[in-house]
């Protein structure tokens, strides 16, 4: 599998180097090529270096051959999105800071403080898509105070990135959601970073630390949850979080307890390769856009239909492909590596991931040229679908669904940002912050 890990590599840095060469871009294809690596090469990784420790290795191969085929029809489509050389406009100057802290601080207050909007149907999941333009303002100004070597403004925003992920883990006990954020709103750096080879560095860094964090949580998730989910009182759960760091151990693929617990939750692969055995014995048999159908279907808003069959989660289908009995305490992604390939086999992975690659890809060429000639608000009608599209452990129902729903979230910001609501909560945000914030501001340039 080494060949394979070898190919993926390539064609991420072949994408970084596309990406690059223009600008034009907010790095949303690095960061949806990034996360499905994150849910494949680990576990290929494993297998790979551990011998016959773990079990499923042809399997996993099976699976990370298609996953593999994936990343390399990503890249083509992302490429495909930019075969014309778009119009580039002059640079606008525009009040950035307003709209950063305008994104940063609205998208907060859908996300903790309209939250009980949530359980109403249709317009909980505008409200769930529309709390992530915090990482807009995050991305856009993070960007800039790297560009302008501003420690202190560098501080800040690398504090509001972290907020998300770390209230997730302290009310939820979920690490994946908060990385999922991170790796979303620092994929920008990627594309803004002075030099290839210091972009390149930054890349592997933040891998190594990751998958660092990954497995130190893995062997304390069950603690951490235990208090959190059993209510414990907030400093109780600090110290449990505490607890994962006193003996923090960095990522070793060699490591046979590292390698388990890679294989047990970055390990896509086991599970595509072994549909596709089923499929190949009889044992199972392709949708054929099946699936599809239902995402065609999961458009139609549940306000106006309300016996809609069509669920979000994907647990039934990875459970019928594959002939595993799954836990119903577990959230069980079907992924789009094994979701395209259960529909149509391998013909339908190169369509699938050309096809992905291609929308992302232009979603965020859209956004990158809105926010060069200062229309902040188009801008986030673009930004918001290709965010929901950054989900390669979701279901086809899943990205249809949640990508109508952030179009919608997107022309609500856009509307109040217009009507210049948006921006008179910028400046109060603004205006109102702490001194240690504060000082932020007085050292902005446009």
């Amino acid at each position: 599998m080494i060949g394979l890990l070898l190919i993926c590599l390539t064609a991420f840095l072949l994408l970084l180097g596309l990406l690059r060469r223009s600008r034009m871009s907010l790095g949303l294809p690095v960061a949806y090529l990034g996360s499905l690596l994150l849910f494949h090469v680990p576990g290929a990784l494993a297998h790979a270096v551990s011998g016959d420790l773990l079990y499923g290795t042809p399997q996993t191969k099976i699976g990370f051959t298609y996953a593999t085929i994936g990343t390399v029809c990503f890249v083509m489509g992302a490429w495909l999105s930019r075969s014309q050389a778009p119009t580039v406009h002059p640079m606008t100057k525009q009040d950035g800071l307003t709209f950063w802290l305008f994104c940063l601080f609205g998208g907060w207050a859908f996300i903790y403080i309209l939250s009980p909007l949530h359980n109403i149907p249709s317009v909980g999941a505008v409200v769930d898509e529309a709390g992530a333009v915090w990482t807009l303002g995050v991305l856009l100004g993070l960007g800039d105070a790297f560009r302008r070597e501003d420690l202190r403004s560098v501080t800040f925003w690398s504090g509001a990135l972290v907020v998300y992920p770390i209230v997730m883990l302290l009310l939820g006990g979920f690490l994946s959601y908060g990385s999922a954020a991170i790796i979303i709103a620092t994929s920008a750096l990627t594309i803004s970073a002075r030099g290839y080879s210091r972009a390149m560095l930054g890349v592997g860094l933040a891998a190594f630390l990751g998958l660092s964090l990954f497995v130190n949580y893995f062997h304390h998730r069950d603690a951490i949850r235990q208090e959190v989910w059993g209510g414990a009182p907030l400093s109780d759960r600090i110290d449990s979080i505490e607890d994962m760091f006193m003996n923090f151990r960095l990522f070793d693929p060699t490591d046979p307890g590292q390698a388990e617990a890679l294989d047990a939750r970055l390990n896509q692969n086991y599970f595509v390769g072994l549909a596709a055995e089923r499929i190949e014995s009889g044992q199972a048999h392709y949708l054929y856009g099946r699936s599809i159908w239902q995402a065609l279907e999961a458009l139609v808003p549940r306000a106006i239909w309300p016996d809609k069959p069509v669920t979000a989660g994907s647990g039934d289908i990875v459970s019928e492909m594959t002939g595993l009995t799954l836990s119903s305490t577990t959230s069980w992604g079907v992924g789009n590596v094994m979701e395209f390939q259960i529909n149509f086999g391998l013909i339908g992975v190169v369509f699938g991931f050309i096809g992905l690659g291609w929308l992302i890809g232009l979603l965020d060429m859209k956004a990158a040229l809105a926010l060069r000639r200062g229309d902040f608000g188009q801008a986030i009608v673009f930004f918001l679908p290709a965010v929901a599209l950054i989900d390669p452990q979701g279901s086809m129902v899943e990205l249809a669904s949640g990508s109508a729903s952030a179009l919608i979230a997107g022309y609500g910001w856009k509307w109040l940002w217009e009507n210049r609501r948006g921006r008179s909560v910028g400046r109060i945000f603004q205006r109102h912050r702490p001194r240690a914030i504060l000082a932020n501001v007085n050292r902005f340039r446009q």
